[in-house]
């Protein structure tokens, strides 16, 4: 038995373009902040800065410490309020069913964006290829596969080679937006990454761990689907760019040929750097997509949610509303609740659409978000126990979002 973690993220901090994400933050509030209500809102923001301050000491890392790091908090640190962790003996008990393994899926980011204003001195544009993320995440799946962090008491630990099983089987979805390359470069990339694309999950385990650090060698399986990111640029039907929607046309016809697993972003908020980013990310945009390609299997994560309320005051359900209109209506869309479920309040919201909209429950993916989520939770650990322990799900439902519909969404077939 495999547990999914459909949505997570592995990065470190020269991965991100910080320069984009700056320039798109309301200079109003730096203009508060020095202003007689800045100690107030440095009051009120202490808990949100020690979260920002603990992503960090995550983001520090190289990626294969990143990994150790996580497994070995899973296996050794205590739960949140002193509770046992769910993980014993290498086994994750979800309910009454126990996991071998937690497969992760890092969904791989492209912040190759190439033309972001900025008034600094040496002001020329950052570049952010994803051959970089490449090569440093599978080189760091290659050390996690082996060594492992041990405990040295007292409160220490040390880097030793692996005698214990991987918690993790680690399969990372690869970044792409078309705008970022040519015609040519979008049909070389996928050719290359995804030509003998096989579907199944031990074609990748078979080559987990295999990196030799020279990314010309890598091929077919060692991606286990795409990731696109509306907010960063990507348009997924960009109508009135002929060049632009011919590449995406291509991307959507290989990977609906192939039955690669396509994830997009499909909330309002996220790592934004360009203005019209909601027109882009709003999940209208994949009904034309689906129309003309209605054998795309897609991930609109994180259920739709709109974190932007009218007049401040009245939840937003449009998007929603949207996602869950083209699950009704295509066989191959899902969606997941990464970054949603940090207290109970939200499985109660849950079970209602669950209750509401009965094909959602065969298309709902358990997702993390980590590491981003750790804004909003203090550790990995923290969101798989409200999972495990909410009652808001009923028996099986568990297994369906963390196993069986994963299983479904990324796999030709399941071995």
């Amino acid at each position: 038995m495999k547990f999914f973690d459909i949505h997570f993220h592995a990065m470190n901090l020269s991965h991100p373009n910080i320069l984009a994400f700056i320039s798109r933050f309301n200079i109003t509030l730096l203009i508060l902040s020095a202003t007689i209500i800045g100690p107030l809102i440095t009051l009120f923001a202490g808990r949100k800065i020690r979260r920002i301050l603990n992503l960090l000491s995550v983001m520090e890392n190289d990626i294969g410490n990143f990994f150790l790091l996580l497994e070995f908090s899973l296996k050794a640190w205590p739960a949140p309020n002193g509770e046992a962790s769910p993980i014993v003996d290498s086994r994750l008990t979800v309910r009454n069913t126990s996991y071998d393994t937690i497969v992760l899926t890092p969904l791989m980011m492209d912040f190759g964006n190439k033309n972001i204003p900025s008034a600094c001195y040496y002001h020329l544009p950052p570049q952010k290829p994803i051959a970089e993320q490449v090569i440093d995440l599978f080189n760091g799946i290659n050390r996690y596969v082996r060594y492992e962090l041990l405990e040295v008491p007292p409160d220490n630990v040390k880097i030793a080679d692996r005698r214990s099983a991987p918690i993790f089987e680690i399969y990372p979805f690869l970044g792409l937006n078309p705008q970022n390359y040519t015609y040519a470069e979008i049909e070389a990339l996928l050719k290359k990454y995804f030509c003998e694309y096989e579907g199944h999950i031990e074609a990748f385990k078979s080559l987990m761990g295999s990196f030799d650090g020279d990314i010309s060698h890598l091929g077919s399986n060692y991606f286990i689907g795409i990731k696109v990111y509306p907010p960063l640029g990507f348009d997924p039907w960009p109508e009135k760019d002929p060049e632009e929607l011919k590449k995406v046309e291509y991307l959507y016809a290989f990977a609906s040929e192939k039955e690669i697993p396509i994830t997009s972003h499909a909330s309002d908020g996220g790592f934004i750097t360009v203005k019209d980013s909601e027109a882009r990310t709003n999940p209208a945009k994949w009904r034309e997509v689906l129309n003309r390609f209605p054998r795309l299997k897609i991930n609109l994560a994180h259920l739709g949610v709109q974190n932007k309320r009218t007049l401040g005051i009245f939840p937003r359900r449009t998007w929603q509303k949207k996602v869950l209109s083209l699950i009704k209506d295509f066989d191959r869309v899902y969606t997941d609740f990464s970054c949603l479920a940090f207290d109970d309040d939200f499985y109660a919201s849950l079970r209602q659409l669950l209750d509401d909209h009965p094909k959602l429950s065969t298309r709902l993916l358990f997702g993390s978000d980590f590491i981003i989520n750790l804004l909003w939770i203090e550790s990995y650990h923290d969101y798989l126990l409200r999972f495990q322990k909410t009652p808001h799900l009923r028996d099986g439902e568990h297994e369906l979002f963390c196993s069986f519909n994963p299983a479904s969404f990324l796999f030709r077939k399941v071995v």
